[in-house]
């Protein structure tokens, strides 16, 4: 039987009360409840075993009725021809439609797709597999309080908008847009959830954000009078920026659980701007000595710190000709006064990328 190419394509318009537009990257449904039944060859009939799932599957509809719709998508093996295929798959969605409706879901409540062959879970080539081709599946899918979050990137010297990258996830969901070429940017993302956003620029040194969206008529008007505006800094020649959230385990060159995260975003720094070559400076805080009055081991620790992103940069591919590592002691102490408060001394004990 030859291969079979079926590309589905299809596309969705969500509109913004903005003055730009940009595409939502989250769907708003919600898989709850799943559920296969399998058909013999060439037949739309259902078995013992395929009406059991279904009286189970109708049950946990029922226990949620006002909130859920049932999505059935029907399949078949590759046998026959492409017409006579979806002609199958076609009875086959019915069939599972109407033994629903007669176990109290409601045609209403229903929505059915039937793909033929076109989508097979595994090959046509033994008769396993083909049984496990002639399917069809069945969702309970219920909708999720979208609300909207939109900004925009800007160039922080400037002020101008700049083509972006922007990353989104929350708990259970990443994905990520392209601004618009003034910076613009607009999705839909589920209401109450902690956002987290990465934005990346050719050029550009990165930027991160944590935000809650909270889905509020007054949380909208807000953000249309005062859209998030994240500010990025060029990765120019002599720039340097600190690596943000990066802590170590005290007197150690260990990065601690919660800082592992801010790894990947130099490596994707690094990615966006292919070009760049950078030195990797490490820094301690110890206000209470000159800089020749420290040990042997803390001029090692701020270069092991430095090291450890060098390292991680090296494992993941970023060539070692495009970065050189160094540590600083206590020599460039943003606070140098034995008076810096907590959050003075975590400053000085950073890790900074500078731009060659």
């Amino acid at each position: 039987m030859p291969n079979r190419l079926f590309v589905w394509c299809f596309s969705a318009l969500i509109c913004f009360p903005l003055p730009f537009f940009a595409q939502s990257v989250f769907d708003s449904l919600r898989v709850a409840h799943r559920a296969e039944v399998f058909f013999a060859f060439g037949k739309h009939n259902l078995d013992s075993t395929a009406t059991a799932t279904l009286d189970s599957f109708a049950g946990a509809w029922k226990a949620n009725s006002n909130s859920y719709l049932v999505r059935i998508t029907a399949h078949t093996d590759s046998v026959g021809s492409i017409v006579n295929n979806t002609a199958l798959s076609q009875r086959r969605a019915n069939a599972v439609r109407d033994a629903l409706a007669q176990r109290g879901v409601p045609e209403s409540q229903t929505r059915i797709s039937y793909f033929g062959e076109n989508l097979p879970v595994t090959e046509n080539d033994t008769e396993e597999g083909r049984q496990r081709n002639r399917r069809a599946t069945l969702e309970l899918q219920t909708a999720i309080p979208m609300s909207p979050y939109f900004g925009k990137v800007t160039d922080k010297n400037t002020g101008e908008g700049i083509a972006a990258t922007v990353h989104f996830s929350t708990r259970t969901r990443r994905d990520s847009v392209l601004t618009d070429s003034a910076g613009h940017f607009a999705v839909r993302l589920p209401k109450d959830s902690v956002v987290k956003t990465e934005v990346y620029a050719a050029g550009y040194f990165f930027e991160s954000a944590l935000k809650k969206i909270l889905g509020t008529p007054e949380m909208l008007r807000r953000m249309q009078a005062e859209p998030l505006v994240i500010a990025l800094p060029r990765a120019a020649s002599g720039e340097k920026v600190a690596i943000k959230n990066f802590y170590f385990v005290g007197n150690e060159a260990i990065l601690l659980k919660t800082s592992e995260p801010e790894l990947p975003k130099v490596l994707k720094f690094m990615q966006v701007n292919p070009e760049i070559r950078i030195e990797i400076a490490g820094h301690i805080n110890n206000p209470f000595k000159t800089p020749e009055q420290l040990e042997k081991w803390e001029w090692s620790l701020a270069v092991n710190r430095a090291k450890l992103v060098y390292d991680y940069l090296r494992r993941s591919g970023v060539a070692a000709e495009r970065m050189t590592y160094k540590g600083y002691g206590n020599t460039e102490m943003l606070f140098p006064l034995p008076s810096a408060t907590a959050e003075q001394q975590e400053q000085n004990r950073r890790v900074e990328i500078r731009v060659k």
